[in-house]
């Protein structure tokens, strides 16, 4: 056989160079978060939140591509607490007197330890222009709107490729559907509401709790109710019809307090712009449910008070007042 010339064995080496192709069709991280929108809809037209409620806002993925399918994960229970994935959650912020936006810090809670770690089991394909609903993985009830002025909230929604509560990777050979896919992470453009507190909340103490000596509550600790608003507002005393005051300790240096003698229904109230009403604790309006408060050890707590309010939902309307410091002696 005749040797081949050395100039053509580069011409025949060409073609086969071109069409090599290891990956074919892969993403980047890059495309997939230039693609893929986290899109807020908010429920009602007005952006406003009244102190001690949420607002309704919910999320959708959507893949803005008109050429790339790319793959996500349907959330799953823990995702809002990024035990599984994708991590869905919002964070907020909050702007101050010097017009900067602030972090808002989020409110602890707790929840079972069982969770739908199989997120594998949870992917699908979205096709360019679909979308994915995302509206019950998303809970703005983990902040405390409680003091007015303007909020923002921001969506996200994170792809991490763990494989649990301990936050390691899980190998690619785990990750179902998804592996080779990059990690990726989407926010949401901020949507801002406006917190109003039409009511306010003022605590006064009226004496010291005492060590071993029980009192009444009432005697210790005065709730007024103030309308700051500029419309009339409906009020109501103690009772078991949704109105209500919770009177919490940061130190266990008291008993906790159960209110008793709770009447089936409150007396109402209605308030004038600037008018105040006390509720707990002393005069003509305030209930008559009262409970048993005794010190436990010498020292001074902090005492948190809420006075609630029914509303049309589920949800309860809750508002808080400033923190005040209670002395309990010997």
């Amino acid at each position: 056989m005749r040797a081949i010339p050395a100039a053509l064995v580069g011409l025949l080496l060409v073609p086969i160079m071109l069409v090599a192709d290891p990956q074919p069709g892969a993403v980047t991280k890059e495309q997939i978060e230039a693609d893929l929108k986290l899109v807020p809809f908010v429920v009602g037209k007005e952006r406003i939140i009244e102190a001690g409620t949420q607002p309704f806002i919910h999320f959708k993925l959507v893949n803005t591509s008109k050429t790339r399918t790319h793959k996500v994960v349907k959330p799953g229970d823990g995702s809002e607490v990024g035990w599984r994935d994708p991590w869905v959650h919002v964070t907020a912020e909050q702007r101050t007197v010097e017009g900067k936006w602030s972090a808002m810090q989020k409110l602890s809670y707790g929840r079972c330890k069982l969770f739908d770690y199989d997120w594998p089991k949870d992917v699908i394909e979205l096709k360019p222009g679909e979308e994915l609903v995302l509206k019950d993985w998303y809970d703005p009830g983990h902040w405390e709107f409680q003091f007015p002025g303007k909020v923002r909230l921001i969506g996200h929604y994170e792809y991490r490729a763990v494989g649990g509560k301990n936050g390691k990777p899980r190998p690619d050979a785990e990750r179902g559907a998804m592996a080779g896919v990059p990690r990726f992470a989407i926010h949401s453009e901020p949507v801002e509401f406006t917190v109003v507190r039409p009511l306010d909340v003022r605590v006064k103490v009226k004496k010291s709790l005492k060590v071993g000596v029980e009192m009444k509550a009432s005697e210790v600790i005065e709730i007024t109710v103030t309308n700051t608003s500029d419309k009339r507002q409906t009020v109501g005393n103690v009772s078991q019809n949704g109105y209500g005051v919770g009177i919490g300790l940061y130190e266990e240096l008291a008993t906790q307090l159960a209110f008793k003698n709770v009447p089936v229904y409150s007396e109402l109230k209605f308030l004038e712009p600037g008018e105040t009403v006390t509720v707990f604790g002393g005069g003509a309006f305030a209930s008559s449910a009262d409970g048993p408060w005794k010190g436990l050890k010498a020292g001074t707590t902090r005492v948190r008070v809420s006075y609630s309010i029914p509303t049309n939902s589920s949800a309860t309307h809750v508002i808080h007042g400033e923190d005040v410091e209670i002395r309990v002696v010997e």
